[in-house]
């Protein structure tokens, strides 16, 4: 912690050098075009001087100055009076000058700017990545904390359930119970599993790994697979998956997708869950709705729930009142579905439940 402190103070002080260096730049290049001004004029004025000598010293030099000195000095003009030649400094020629040097501090205050909104740019992306890779480093720690405590708990269970199951009295009826309990802490460890080998897996395997898929098959597959886990919770669902909705991907991967949107419209609900699946097309797409009754999503986490390690809170009454999990449910929805060519929707008011659609392309027949 003392660490961080002293790297965000010598942060914060390295921004502000840099800073100061480029206002100071600035400042320099602006001012280079008054000088620029002022030399110019200056040397205007100087060979004004030469000039008025030059007439006072040679007499040929006052039959025609113009003709004489005019290649010399091109930005003079020369008057006769009754006194003699006037030298003058040509007023297009100052004008000239001033045109110039307002050009350069235009160009030097635009670079300057620019060198300053970019320095400003490469300052907040660094102060982003370096808050975001904060932010990733602890979630990694709460997901490591998290995932240890999930894998501890079914097996704590698991070995005082088997201990339990040896002992010579135990009623019939007690050991079946243990044994569905057992069950139970075994398929919880089997989804664990899943979801850190589902991330470890690589994307470009899953867009490498293509098949023809029934969306409605697949569906009806996890829920048959999840019977247990939607019994345990007492879910009430509302299925209407019709058949011949294809697409191509990796199976594995919309299985995950399907199962994790489901496992969280449970998980999330207080119980008895509600839980509404439909699929039907939308021109050349296919929509597959996971809706649910429960507390909702608020706007402000609507876009991080797809992020990895991230954990929502539980909305009062849910089965579980603090969050549990690896914290990459919806993070490999996403991954998994945008994989397939697809993309997740999500619509959700807070208190009024949350739907998640899958968006896939659709695969014709015949068609590759």
């Amino acid at each position: 912690m003392r660490l961080h402190r002293h790297l965000g103070l010598m942060y914060g002080i390295l921004v502000a050098l840099i800073v100061v260096i480029g206002v100071w730049w600035v400042y320099y290049l602006t001012r280079e075009g008054h000088h620029y001004e002022s030399y110019q004029l200056q040397r205007y004025r100087t060979d004004q001087m030469h000039a008025v000598y030059i007439l006072e010293t040679v007499p040929e030099a006052r039959d025609d100055p113009s003709q004489m000195l005019g290649r010399a000095f091109p930005h003079l003009h020369f008057h006769r009076t009754d006194k003699g030649w006037e030298v003058g400094i040509d007023p297009e020629a100052v004008a000239e000058v001033q045109r110039e040097a307002a050009r350069r501090r235009r160009m030097f205050m635009t670079e300057g700017v620019v060198f300053l909104l970019l320095l400003a740019a490469g300052t907040t992306i660094l102060t982003l990545a370096s808050r975001r890779e904060r932010d990733f480093k602890r979630a990694r720690e709460l997901f490591l904390a998290g995932a240890t405590h999930e894998f501890k708990t079914p097996l704590a269970s698991i070995r005082l359930y088997t201990e339990t199951l040896q002992r010579p009295d135990l009623p019939p009826d007690a050991g079946l119970r243990i044994r569905g309990a057992m069950l139970q802490d075994v398929e919880r460890l089997e989804a664990m599993v899943e979801q850190v080998l589902s991330v470890s897996r690589d994307e470009d395997h899953l867009r490498g790994t293509r098949e023809t898929i029934d969306l409605a098959d697949v569906t009806r597959d996890v829920l048959e697979a999840m019977g247990a886990f939607l019994a345990d919770r007492g879910a009430r669902l509302d299925v209407d998956v019709p058949d011949g909705h294809l697409v191509t991907g990796d199976r594995q991967a919309l299985r995950v997708a399907v199962r994790n949107l489901l496992h969280n419209a449970v998980h999330y609900s207080p119980p008895p869950a509600q839980v509404t699946v439909t699929l039907y097309r939308d021109g050349n797409r296919h929509r597959l709705t996971v809706r649910d009754r429960g507390p909702g999503i608020p706007r402000r986490e609507q876009r991080r729930v797809f992020e990895s390690f991230y954990r929502a809170e539980t909305g009062a009454g849910s089965l579980n009142e603090r969050p549990r999990g690896s914290g990459l449910g919806l993070y490999l929805v996403q991954r998994n579905i945008e994989s397939l060519g697809g993309r997740v929707e999500l619509e959700s008011e807070e208190g009024r439940g949350a739907a998640f659609t899958l968006v896939l392309p659709v695969f014709e027949e015949g068609s590759r």
